[in-house]
């Protein structure tokens, strides 16, 4: 089982665990929140703009928001719970696993490490190597606006320049596991990493705006 499909499952039995009023490290969200959040990205992402357009033409794209915004939890787990649509692009392996396995690990660990205690969790090597290898994509992204160059060097799994240019004259080194690493490039604040570099260099990494 690859790692989008295996980190789908254990979210949701997570999120089964601890309830829909539980916190998540997203501010302002609990567990319900974040559920809905994913079935709409997940099953009906067009809603954000057709829900907009009056006329008689999008009434069922207004109701269907209307129904998902007055969703209970049990209602969100199991619409979660029934995968992607029947045509959803999403049933391509390639392009759930780009389009879903950081997706579902950060929000794996926004709902974990919100609660407390901490809920516990091993991940296995192969599977760290596959967010290592999602998130070389991504964090070019993540730290466009990075004013130094940044190396991601996670021992024993790989060492990636994400992001080096002529305008980049120092460097900044992010040491840790890739889970560490992709928890800090989404702009979450609980995460176990090494900085090496240049003090203020550091503190411009740690302190920029990052991908949410």
């Amino acid at each position: 089982m690859d790692l989008v499909t295996s980190e789908r499952a254990r979210l949701l039995s997570t999120m089964e665990r601890v309830g829909g009023e539980a916190p998540t490290l997203c501010e302002g969200w609990n567990t319900t929140d974040l559920l809905r959040h994913l079935v709409i990205r997940e099953y009906y992402p067009h809603l954000a703009l057709t829900s907009k357009i009056p006329g008689k033409f999008t009434q069922g794209q207004r109701e269907a928001k209307a129904r998902l915004e007055e969703a209970d939890f049990e209602e969100l787990l199991d619409e979660f719970r029934s995968s992607h649509q029947k045509y959803s692009p999403l049933q391509l392996s390639a392009v759930n696993k780009a389009f879903n396995t950081l997706e579902y690990v950060i929000h794996h660990e926004d709902v974990r490490r919100a609660q407390e205690p901490q809920l516990g969790r091993i991940l296995l090597d192969e599977e760290q190597k596959e967010i290592f290898s999602s998130l070389k994509v991504i964090s070019q992204l993540s730290f466009l606006k990075a004013p130094v160059r940044i190396v991601l060097d996670a021992p024993g799994v790989g060492s990636t320049t994400v992001l080096a240019s002529k305008r980049h004259d120092r460097t900044v080194t992010i040491i840790g596991a890739p889970l560490e690493m992709a928890l800090f490039a989404f702009g979450r604040e609980k995460y176990k990493l090494q900085f090496e570099g240049p003090d203020d260099a550091v503190d411009a990494v740690t302190t920029m705006n990052r991908k949410s």
